[in-house]
């Protein structure tokens, strides 16, 4: 805020959960004269369903904080509480409305999440733009099949975005959603206008991918009898390329795609039951005993501007549970966070660095997970599922040494609100912008 005015607003974060915190603001006039005052700010508890948090581990000079330590560890919802733990497992901030799945910071700061149209709903079925503070900026409301298939007379009730949202270079938004097919779900993206929510682009996978995947699958089964062949969980834009990288964990597949033509560029999973005219998309390691991910999750570019060539650095967390292909005797034995960099011109895979072998199966998990780097160092790793959904950890980890610098269980949390994802976020993103 330029000028000097005699009334003021100042937004605070990250006071600890019921306890009479002290702020102290610091008032400088005109002249210059400078004068601080001290409130104290009673707090209220957490709630009670958002679970035990156990650390076990912290060394907060070796994580990766942030310039003033304004750097959380956020637990993103499956459905349930979103919140942010700071180095010592203390609670400094949660959302009050249930999120599922989608808690991003966008190029302007805000938030993106995806939460429920009313609290009374079952589904979540409003992306909001949002910020820490709960104010909304934006909300779009979902109801059912996309109006390129939509009969108005017949709405579904299903959550239309399930998985993922990111933002795109032209500030549009690309969503993972449920079409509303009578047969096949979760395999379908649209990027919508983000100023009127207008669909400009819908990508089916079906269209790309061969089709004995989809109409031969039996990997797994729905109450509802309808084919989750694909199971699409992730997405990120390399902006150099104008390429999508896109997760899907029932295929244990990560591929490329060109974005404006959708062609498909390349393909990282286990050969079989895939066609020949797919074969030749198929990355190749460099060295043997390659180890295929299966049922990967958080697929995400890293040190995107950092690319050399014909080379692109790729992140994912392999839950290690193979459902389709590349099937070995250490499946289920372990899942582990994994960098492995790609050469698109002779298509191939070098597996650069893997954590998560050595928690073993105390750290398997069937579903969910997520694996970012955080700082040039460090990896924040989720283990959202372990024990078969009784306790979420997330782990921080320097990728040099392989020593842990942060470790935390969650527990205690209700059926269905493990922890989707672990992100390290700062609770004063674009400080400098703040007003």
């Amino acid at each position: 805020m330029s000028g000097y005015r005699t009334q003021h607003s100042v937004g605070v974060l990250g006071l600890y959960a019921n306890r009479n915190n002290r702020v102290t603001l610091t008032f400088t006039t005109k002249q210059g004269t400078v004068t601080r005052h001290t409130y104290r700010l009673k707090t209220a508890k957490t709630p009670h369903g958002i679970g035990t948090n156990t650390l076990k581990t912290s060394k907060p000079k070796q994580m990766v904080l942030g310039k003033g330590h304004t750097k959380l560890t956020f637990a993103v919802s499956s459905q349930g509480y979103t919140y942010g733990l700071d180095a010592r497992e203390k609670i400094r901030w949660y959302s009050s409305l249930k999120i599922s799945h989608v808690f991003k910071e966008l190029s302007n700061h805000h938030l993106l999440i995806l939460t429920k149209i009313a609290p009374t709903e079952h589904k979540y079925n409003a992306l909001q733009e949002t910020d820490f503070y709960g104010r909304v900026y934006r909300q779009y409301n979902f109801s059912g099949l996309f109006p390129t298939r939509q009969d108005t007379s017949k709405l579904a009730t299903n959550t239309v975005i399930h998985h993922d949202a990111i933002e795109l270079p032209n500030h549009n938004l690309l969503l993972t959603v449920d079409d509303g097919s009578k047969k096949f779900v979760e395999d379908t993206m649209i990027e919508i206008d983000r100023q009127t929510g207008k669909i400009q682009k819908v990508i089916d996978l079906k269209r790309l991918l061969p089709a004995s995947a989809y109409r031969q699958y039996t990997g797994t089964h729905r109450p509802d009898g309808k084919i989750d062949w694909f199971h699409q969980n992730s997405m990120t834009y390399d902006q150099k390329r104008h390429e999508l990288v896109v997760s899907g964990r029932n295929q244990d597949m990560i591929f490329a795609i060109n974005y404006k033509t959708t062609k498909l560029k390349w393909i990282l999973a286990a050969p079989e039951k895939l066609p020949k005219s797919y074969q030749k998309y198929l990355l190749k390691p460099t060295t043997k005993h390659y180890r295929y991910n299966g049922g990967q999750h958080a697929v995400t570019l890293i040190h995107q501007n950092q690319h050399q060539g014909d080379s692109v650095e790729l992140e994912f967390y392999d839950n290690n549970v193979p459902v389709t292909r590349g099937k070995t005797a250490q499946s289920k034995q372990w899942s582990a966070g994994e960098i492995v960099t790609i050469n698109q011109l002779k298509r191939t895979v070098t597996k650069t660095w893997e954590f998560g072998q050595s928690l073993g199966k105390r750290n398997f998990t069937n579903i969910v997970g997520s694996s970012y780097a955080v700082g040039k160092g460090n990896t924040l790793i989720g283990f959202g599922y372990a024990d078969w959904g009784k306790r979420s950890e997330f782990v921080e980890v320097n990728r040099k040494t392989n020593r842990v610098v942060f470790d935390v269980d969650r527990t205690h949390f209700a059926h269905g609100d493990w922890s989707y994802r672990a992100e390290r976020l700062s609770l004063y993103p674009g400080e400098s912008n703040l007003n």
